[in-house]
């Protein structure tokens, strides 16, 4: 499912009309539709009902077209005898348009509409507020790009003081539309309806809080509008996700899904190296191999019986050292990917030490943690000299320390940064957020609605590496290994990790969710997806 910007919004709006002959006041009936729809099927809408109504809706309406939505949907509550009080901020000779049709085919069939134009008008009516069990927002829509000031600011205050069921239309009035990071104010909506495709604030605003549940209505734009490479901004449905499922055929073997290889932990942070391993097993892969410094092999051999351990040479603090280099690409022959950086360490010697294995590594190759720091404010290293793909885990933090830049400046520019740095290296991001992130070699990236707060605890990302390092190695193994399936792993894989934990935290809640509790629900998620095939 694509999400869309303000622009590319406006552009699909026009083209479905000139293109395709379908006009913009149909789509607006549609909208208005869609509204009551969504009314009628979440809120008793009985209780509100002429003549025994012991409940008010009220619809407050701005002067765009998000008011027009609003005043088709007054005019499908009033043909079913739902009387709403319908408050229009401004005059109606001010309005044009599809907006201006609707509301004077509103007031040629119904009661009036309450135009207010000034902070004293409001002020006479906004004790009525506390009365209303449903308000609907239908003051302002995507377009807008400055804080709310005057009388726009006085009425959301007031619609956030009640206790109504507040239902936005298409996005909660003052909220930036294109932006990530929270505004200075807007509705607190408890649910949002939004029409032909999620918005960029409905998914990556950090203020989630403000847009309540998410309902996403096709009013009839053409799908060829919608679905274009340019709009490279995605959002992963479960569906999408179930369909890249590897095979697991009746008559396979172990070589079938591949032989991972994790290069992972130091002394003092085996348990890295055990989470990732651990994940690769739990993901599906058929071979594990865990390459850790050889005084912590022990260790980490005792926790799990079914992955392997390969001890290599070590400095006295107990990471890998140079010596190790060789030995480990040797043994990466063969194999189907390697993922390098959970818990190594960031002395000196283990800088080179990742150079050297990234560089010449055989197989693809997934870098996290140390793995990242080794590139630290060193991007122009990043490269395979075999043209191996190469797979970047970073949160936030280790995103900065690869740019140079602070969190703080990359924050609302993540989506932007990620791609930038995908399509000019050739590589994949999976930038760890609230909202992760992929950014491809191609442009396109894809986020996804599952995962929650609990998972922002350690060892998360040393799960998600091997979890990633598991699908790419199944998917290599069955001969998927172009740009676009293994794009299609990657996905699969984050996704997989982010349900595991939404599955956990139904058990644990999200307070006590740790990373081995994400792992030991991996094969729940994989059922789950399962489940959405059809068969």
């Amino acid at each position: 499912m694509k999400i869309l910007n303000a622009r590319q919004m406006n552009k699909v709006d026009s083209l479905t009309e000139a293109e395709f002959g379908i006009p913009t006041l149909k789509l607006m009936e549609t909208a208005g539709g869609s509204l009551f729809g969504y009314l009628a099927d979440n809120c008793d809408l009985e209780s509100y009902r002429l003549p025994n109504q012991d409940k008010l809706i009220a619809i407050v309406c701005g002067k765009g077209n998000n008011g027009g939505d609003g005043a088709v949907l007054a005019r499908w509550l009033a043909e079913t005898s739902v009387l709403p009080d319908v408050y229009l901020i401004g005059k109606i000779e001010e309005t044009s348009g599809n907006a201006r049709t609707n509301l004077d085919t509103y007031l040629a069939k119904h009661a009036t509409i309450q135009e207010i134009t000034t902070l004293k008008k409001w002020g006479q009516v906004s004790n009525r507020f506390g009365q209303y069990g449903i308000i609907v927002d239908a003051l302002l829509g995507t377009g807008i790009t400055k804080p709310l000031e005057g009388l726009y600011s006085e009425v959301v205050s007031t619609i956030n003081s009640t206790s109504a069921f507040v239902l936005s239309v298409d996005i909660p009035s003052g909220m930036f539309s294109d932006s990530l990071i929270k505004g200075p104010q807007s509705v607190r909506a408890s649910a949002t309806v939004t029409f032909t495709a999620p918005k960029i604030a409905h998914i990556l605003n950090e203020d989630q809080e403000a847009i309540g549940k998410l309902q996403v209505e096709s009013i009839g734009s053409p799908e060829q509008l919608i679905d274009k490479e340019e709009h490279y901004l995605n959002l992963l449905t479960r569906e999408e996700i179930a369909s890249s499922l590897p095979l697991w055929k009746t008559a396979s073997h172990k070589g079938n899904f591949g032989h991972t290889v994790v290069v992972a932990g130091s002394r003092g942070k085996s348990g890295a190296a055990i989470l990732s391993a651990g994940a690769a097993l739990r993901s599906g892969t058929g071979l594990v191999t865990v390459c850790v410094p050889e005084t912590i092999q022990d260790v980490v051999a005792s926790f799990y019986p079914e992955v392997m351990t390969e001890g290599f040479s070590a400095t006295e603090q107990g990471t890998f050292d140079a010596p190790a280099v060789d030995p480990l690409l040797q043994f990466a022959e063969g194999k189907n990917v390697v993922a390098i950086g959970p818990g190594l360490g960031q002395c000196p010697e283990i800088v080179q030490f990742v150079h050297e294995v990234v560089h010449q590594a055989p197989v693809p190759i997934i870098l996290d943690a140390d793995g990242l720091n080794a590139f630290e404010n060193k991007v122009d290293k990043l490269e395979n000299y075999d043209n191996q793909p190469i797979i970047l885990t970073p949160h936030l933090g280790e995103f900065g320390r690869l740019l140079g830049r602070p969190v703080v400046e990359i924050l609302p520019k993540r989506v932007e940064l990620a791609r930038q740095m995908a399509t000019e290296k050739g590589i994949w991001i999976v930038l760890k957020s609230f909202r992760t992130l992929i950014a491809q070699p191609d442009g396109q990236v894809f986020t996804m609605t599952v995962g929650n707060p609990g998972m922002a605890t350690a060892g998360m990302g040393d799960v998600l590496t091997g979890t990633v390092a598991s699908l790419i190695s199944i998917y290599t193994a069955q001969g998927m290994s172009t740009p676009h399936e293994l794009s299609k792993a990657i996905q699969l894989s984050v996704y997989l990790h982010s349900l595991a934990g939404d599955l956990a935290a139904r058990k644990t809640g999200f307070q006590a969710l740790t990373a081995s509790d994400v792992m030991a629900h991996l094969g729940a998620a994989y059922q789950k997806l399962d489940q959405q095939i059809p068969r």
